[in-house]
């Protein structure tokens, strides 16, 4: 029983972490909303563009990605007894060649699924409309632009998000004596709910990153292994991306 209200509170906890990311995101909004302002009309930037929708989410979401990365290694520490690494299962990787072949089992899933969508149109406008509007069009904008999109998605968001629910939460619910199952639902689906939020259908796609990145973690002993597997999904997305967006140029 004391296990049990142990993991509710874990839970809840965890829920207003959230919380707490999309105050952050708030907060980045308006913080680079007052500076725009204030470089226009205190220091004389009068020519300074204003920013646009894609800026202003580039910001939110990298003030909640900042929030979530925080209360990770803040309560990880405690959760290790001031050890952060322990808190968050910062330990060396197990079964390291099974955790590379994860890897490239990634790449190659993201190859077939392009030459899927290439095939059939249905499945190409679907995968487009659930797309993130970061993802999309990664040659727009200017190079400062570009190159926050590239850290936003390829390291700051599955930095925080592994350390945050396959580290600290994740680490929380097995000292609680909760199964394997059990912990890679309640790590798996706030994953996925987040990433669904704006569009639902998202989550089908995502749902097989999910069971891999959870069985990574397990195998690997690590949240450096779920880590590894989960930047090199974001990092291949945004490199074959970037390259769809050349040769379209190109051709």
């Amino acid at each position: 029983m004391a296990e049990r209200r142990g993991t509710v509170f874990l839970l809840l906890g965890m829920l207003a972490w959230i919380v707490a990311g999309f105050a952050g995101a708030l907060l980045a909004w308006v913080v680079w909303a007052v500076g725009a302002i204030l470089l226009r009309r205190v220091f004389g930037f009068a020519d300074l563009p204003e920013p646009g929708q894609l800026v202003l989410l580039l910001i939110a979401t990298s003030g909640f990605q900042g929030t979530l990365l925080l209360a990770a290694l803040w309560r990880g520490r405690r959760a290790g007894g001031g050890d952060r690494r322990e808190g968050m299962g910062l330990r060396p990787i197990r079964h390291r060649v099974t955790i590379a072949l994860l890897c490239a089992a990634m790449v190659g899933w993201l190859m077939v699924f392009l030459l899927l969508a290439d095939a059939w149109p249905a499945l190409r406008a679907f995968a487009k409309s659930v797309t993130p509007e970061m993802l999309s069009g990664l040659g727009g904008g200017g190079p400062g632009i570009q190159v926050l999109k590239v850290v936003l998605v390829m390291f700051l968001a599955p930095v925080s998000e592994e350390f945050f629910f396959r580290g600290w939460l994740w680490e929380g619910l097995r000292r609680r004596g909760n199964g394997i199952v059990t912990i890679v639902i309640l790590t798996a689906a706030p994953w996925l709910l987040l990433h669904g939020i704006d569009s639902p259908g998202r989550i089908l796609f995502l749902i097989p990153a999910a069971v891999i990145f959870s069985f990574a973690r397990y195998r690997g002993g690590s949240v450096l292994a779920s880590l590894a597997v989960h930047m090199t999904n974001n990092g291949t997305a945004v490199l074959l991306q970037a390259l769809g967006e050349w040769l379209g140029k190109d051709g």
